[in-house]
């Protein structure tokens, strides 16, 4: 009898150690912050706090223009911090449609874009984010 009694005193110990090992990784790692964010937000909202709107890699902007009008080609992407963070075209691009550079995508784009974009015509801006056509010379 004694020895069934220490056998599951020593298993609880057991038991009791590995939980606190447990809650401790995942206190440290933010795993409930992390699980409640996941199931409070959406993907969208998600994607935008991650990607930034017109921000970061500027996944809101690119969103909505590719939500908003119906290309039949993939667009280019220019990030104008391309050192700080990649261009978003990976995350829209479609394999089934070909590449044209008749629209680009200027995200965080500082520079004045009379200077190299001169044959394109703004179509929609907001803050640092444009989206540009090239003008056909006829």
């Amino acid at each position: 009898m004694l020895v069934f009694l220490m056998r599951k005193i020593l298993i609880n110990q057991n038991l009791l150690i590995l939980l606190i090992i447990v809650l401790f990784i995942s206190v440290s790692n933010n795993y409930f912050l992390n699980s409640y964010i996941l199931l409070k937000n959406n993907y969208h909202k998600r994607m935008i706090f991650n990607h930034g709107n017109c921000e970061k890699e500027g996944y809101g902007f690119a969103k909505s223009i590719l939500d908003k009008y119906d290309f039949k080609h993939n667009i280019h992407s220019i990030n104008g911090n391309p050192s700080t963070y990649p261009s978003i075209g990976g995350l829209f691009y479609d394999i089934n449609k070909t590449d044209s550079d008749d629209h680009l995508l200027l995200i965080n784009y500082q520079n004045d874009l009379s200077e190299k974009f001169k044959n394109y015509l703004v179509i929609e801006q907001v803050q640092n984010c444009y989206l540009i056509k090239k003008i056909k010379n006829d």
